[in-house]
C-alpha cells in the first residue's frame, strides 16, 4: 500500500471534523460545498439550485461558542514557570514566537472543533512543538505515524506562479530500532522516499518518536468525536430548514394577479391593465373581474417553529450568544449552579490539555536535561466576583477573630476583588509595607 493510505475511520473522521470547521468558518464555506450539505430539491435546474442555495441562512453558533468556552478557560493565564534552559517555551514554543498560551488557546480550539490533534517534538537549535491538525494524522501503528503536509514549488515557466502540493511525512524506526523521518513526495514512478532525516537527542539517537496526541477522549484518534459536533449538526438542521423557508417566501410571499373576463379592445388588442395606486382602467365588459392570490396556510409558519426550536436548542447546547440572558442579578452560587454542565465540559478540555502538555514537557525537559516545568490550566471558569453582603460578612467574620488574616485576603483574590495581577500573598506583603492593617492603621503595640 502507499505511503497516502489512510486508517480505517479516517474519511468517517474527516467528514465530522470538516463539518464543524465549516459551520464555524460561516455561511460562504458551508455553500461553497452545495449539495454535501444542501441536497438538490426533484427537477431543479442548476441556474434553480444556485437561487435555491443563496437563500439560505446560517446562525452564527460554532465559532461563538468555541470563543466563550476558549474564552472561559483563558480567562486567566495557564501557570507556567519555566527556569533556566527552558525559559524561553513561555515565548515561543515553535521556534515562530508562538507563547505557551497561543499554544494553548490553539490546542483548546482544535479540541473543540476536531476532538484531537498532534505535537511533533523536534530540535531546532532549541527544542520546539510543531502542530498538526487531526486531519493531518493520515495513519498510524506501533510502528510509524504519517503525517501530511504541504510544500510549494515555483511554476518553471512563470516566476509569479506557485502551486501547493502535498507531501507526507512518516516518523518511523530504521532496521536498528531508532527513530527516523522519512519525507515522501509523489513522482512519475509513484511514491518515493526525497529525504531521509535522523533526528537525536545532544549527539543520541532516538528510540520513541517524539510525538503527542491531544484528545478531549480517552479512545484517542479513533473514538473522540469533535466537541462541537452536536452543535453543528444542529446547526445544520437549521440551515436547511431556513433554506427550505425563505425559498418558500420567495414563492408565495406575494400575492399573485388574476383576471376573469374580455380585457381586449374593439380591434381585439387585449388592454394593458395598471395596479397601484394613481392607475385607472376601463373595461367594457360588465362582467370582468380581478382577484388576488394569496398564501394563507401554516406550513411555513411550522418551519418557522421548527427553525425557532433549533435556536434554541443551540443556545442550551452553549451558543451563548444566540439568546440573551435572563434579566436581574443573580447570587454566585446561583450563575456557578447553572453553568455546571459548561463547566463539565471545560474541565475536559482543561485535563486533556494539562495531560498533553505534560507529556510534551516531559519529553522536552527529558531531551534538555532540565527539570520539567509544572503546566496547569485555569479551573476558575466561570467570572462571579464577590457580592458585596458576602464581602460584608467575611470581613466581620475576621475583625470578630473568626477568620484569619490570610484567608480573608485569599476570598478576595478568588472573588476578583484584589487589583489585577495581584496575589493574596503580594497582597499582604503591600499592607505590611504600608505599615497599614484592618484595624485602621493603629500600631497595636504603641
Amino acid at each position: 500500500m502507499p505511503v497516502n493510505t489512510k486508517y480505517n475511520g479516517y474519511d468517517e473522521m474527516l467528514a465530522k471534523v470538516s463539518k464543524v470547521r465549516d459551520f464555524a468558518a460561516g455561511s460562504e464555506a458551508v455553500k461553497a460545498k452545495g449539495p454535501v450539505y444542501l441536497p438538490e430539491l426533484t427537477g431543479q435546474t442548476k441556474q434553480q439550485y444556485k437561487s435555491y442555495l443563496l437563500r439560505g441562512y446560517i446562525v452564527p453558533a460554532i465559532e461563538p461558542t468555541a470563543l466563550a468556552i476558549s474564552g472561559a478557560i483563558m480567562r486567566k493565564p495557564v501557570a507556567f514557570d519555566p527556569q533556566g534552559a527552558l525559559s524561553y517555551l513561555e515565548e515561543d514554543t515553535d521556534g515562530d514566537e508562538l507563547s505557551i498560551g497561543q499554544l494553548t488557546s490553539n490546542m483548546i480550539t482544535e479540541l473543540l472543533y476536531a476532538g484531537a490533534a498532534g505535537y511533533l517534538i523536534e530540535y531546532d537549535e532549541k527544542h520546539i512543538i510543531k502542530q498538526y491538525s487531526r486531519e493531518s494524522i493520515i495513519n498510524f501503528s506501533d510502528e510509524y505515524i504519517v503525517l501530511m503536509q504541504s510544500y510549494t514549488v515555483k511554476n518553471e515557466k512563470d516566476k509569479f506562479e506557485q502551486e501547493d502540493r502535498v507531501e507526507y511525512l512518516e516518523l518511523t524506526f530504521d532496521e536498528e530500532g531508532y527513530y527516523i523521518q522519512n519525507l515522501w513526495r509523489e513522482t512519475k514512478q509513484g511514491f518515493e522516499i526525497v529525504d531521509v532525516a535522523t533526528p537525536t537527542n545532544r549527539g543520541e539517537r532516538l528510540t520513541e518518536i517524539p510525538f503527542v496526541v491531544a484528545s478531549a477522549s480517552n479512545k484517542g484518534l479513533i473514538g473522540a468525536n469533535p466537541l462541537l459536533l452536536h452543535l453543528a449538526n444542529v446547526n445544520l438542521d437549521q440551515y436547511l430548514m431556513s433554506t427550505d423557508h425563505r425559498h418558500g417566501l420567495h414563492w408565495t410571499a406575494l400575492p399573485t394577479l388574476f383576471l376573469f373576463g374580455d380585457f381586449k379592445d374593439e380591434n381585439g388588442i387585449r388592454k394593458q391593465i395598471k395596479i397601484g395606486a394613481g392607475a385607472a382602467n376601463q373595461i367594457d365588459d360588465t362582467e370582468a373581474k380581478a382577484e388576488l392570490l394569496e398564501f394563507t396556510g401554516a406550513g411555513l409558519g411550522s418551519l418557522k417553529a421548527a427553525i425557532d426550536a433549533d435556536i434554541e436548542t443551540m443556545a442550551a447546547i452553549g451558543a451563548k450568544m444566540l439568546t440573551n440572558g435572563g434579566s436581574g442579578v443573580k447570587a454566585a452560587e446561583t450563575a456557578r449552579i447553572e453553568a455546571s454542565s459548561e463547566t463539565a465540559t471545560l474541565s475536559i478540555i482543561a485535563n486533556a490539555v494539562d495531560q498533553a502538555m505534560d507529556q510534551l514537557l516531559t519529553i522536552i525537559s527529558e531531551w534538555a536535561g532540565a527539570t520539567k516545568p509544572e503546566f496547569k490550566t485555569n479551573r476558575d471558569f466561570i467570572d462571579v466576583k464577590l457580592d458585596p453582603q458576602s464581602l460584608l460578612a467575611y470581613l466581620q467574620t475576621m475583625l470578630a477573630g473568626g477568620m484569619s488574616k490570610d484567608s480573608f485576603l485569599n476570598l478576595l483574590f478568588k472573588g476578583e476583588l484584589l487589583p489585577k495581577g495581584v496575589t493574596a500573598d503580594q497582597e499582604a506583603d503591600r499592607i505590611e509595607t504600608t505599615g497599614r492593617d484592618f484595624n485602621g492603621g493603629i500600631d497595636e503595640e504603641a
